[in-house]
């Protein structure tokens, strides 16, 4: 379950592309349409020449489609088991330090993003290049747990902040500098407090909402 959560938190940090991509399959189709429609011909015959002169285009819709929502709703599932039903079995740890990492998410659309717009999706090549390309990214920020910059989760109400977090360890407790957690609640305003939280591995934390009485 863990694999396949990093997997959807992956998936779904690249929304932005997913929607570019979609945009340019669809704008694609119209614009063929428009060029191939022949008003006198059959409908079904139009709509035949316009699936097999677009057939990548289609494809690419419809798995990425499928992609996106089942990566969706696979991480919606994730958090309400851990950070909800699971909530009163949630370590607790104690913000020391917090402030709100405002840059990561711009930085990561320019640098992984972006540049991947720049592929011919409709060019069987630049397909195959792309998914080359996508697949390293995948299998090195997943091995790595770099799956934090979400865009999902920010449309969920969440922030990323860099904070120093005092966890228990066994019967030790440990201060964790310099974590990245990631939180509905303005953690800038919980120093000194306690926050229940699930940990992707130490140093990378997404905590529990307190105001969520479930």
């Amino acid at each position: 379950m863990w694999k396949k959560f990093k997997w959807d938190m992956f998936v779904t940090s690249f929304i932005p592309l997913w929607l570019s991509i979609i945009v340019i399959d669809v704008w694609t189709i119209i614009l063929f349409i428009l060029k191939n429609w022949d008003a006198d011909g059959k409908i079904s015959d139009n709509l035949t020449n316009v699936f097999y002169g677009n057939y990548i285009q289609f494809v690419s819709i419809a798995v990425i489609s499928v992609l996106v929502l089942v990566s969706i709703i696979g991480i919606n599932s994730f958090l309400d088991k851990k950070l909800t039903k699971d909530k009163k079995h949630l370590p607790k740890g104690k913000i020391e330090k917090a402030t709100k990492a405002n840059k990561l998410s711009s930085e990561f659309l320019l640098a992984y993003i972006l540049p991947m717009i720049a592929f011919d999706f409709g060019n069987t090549q630049n397909l195959v290049l792309f998914i080359i390309y996508f697949s390293v990214l995948a299998y090195l920020c997943i091995r790595n747990n770099n799956i934090y910059t979400n865009i999902l989760l920010e449309f969920k109400g969440y922030r990323i902040y860099t904070c120093d977090l005092t966890c228990k360890v066994l019967e030790d407790s440990h201060t964790y500098h310099d974590s990245i957690v990631i939180s509905k609640s303005d953690l800038t305003q919980e120093t000194g407090n306690d926050v229940p939280y699930w940990d992707f591995e130490n140093y990378i934390y997404i905590t529990a909402d307190r105001r969520d009485k479930k």
